[in-house]
């Protein structure tokens, strides 16, 4: 069966004058090199075609794990991108919530104001602060202990608002 391969091999390699032969009864005559060199030829052939094989195969398992990936990538986008409704729905209630609070403490008397603040959480009594007019927030801040106002005062001196990363 290889010599037969062989030869139609090499008729094909030889070119017309053995082509226009038949090659059933055509015998010819390699040297041992020349027939060791033609089984490495088709054995160097058949290796590529299992690396071509196996090179497709890799091919198509790369585009699948590639229209996965693309699958995930679009679902983390949409998670993204309700995610990001979500904290701007929340962060729009709470500031609602404070502007109210504020104007609930604008409306106070600055003693009974400062009676409450004093033993409220000072990032919120800063919050409230930020939201109401400055005349307001003097009073009360007269009401308030030292130790409170010092405190509050520092916050207000130091904080800036941060940009916005939307």
């Amino acid at each position: 069966m290889k010599r037969i391969l062989l030869t139609f091999v090499c008729v094909g390699l030889a070119g017309p004058a053995f082509s226009q032969a038949n090659p059933i009864e055509t015998r010819v005559n390699f040297t041992p090199s020349e027939i060791r060199l033609l089984q490495d030829l088709s054995s160097i052939k058949l290796e590529l075609d299992r690396e071509e094989e196996a090179l497709a195969l890799r091919e198509k398992l790369v585009d699948l794990a590639e229209s996965r990936l693309d699958v995930k990538i679009k679902r983390l986008e949409d998670l993204e991108t309700q995610i990001g409704s979500l904290l701007k729905n929340l962060s729009e209630k709470e500031e609602a919530e404070l502007v109210s609070l504020a104007k609930i403490y604008e409306q106070m008397k600055p003693d009974a104001a400062a009676s409450v603040m004093e033993r409220m959480d000072n990032r919120i009594v800063f919050d409230v602060f930020k939201r109401m007019n400055r005349k307001s927030v003097a009073k009360i801040m007269e009401k308030l202990s030292s130790a409170k106002g010092r405190i509050i005062s520092e916050m207000l001196a130091e904080k800036s608002d941060l940009p916005s990363f939307e």
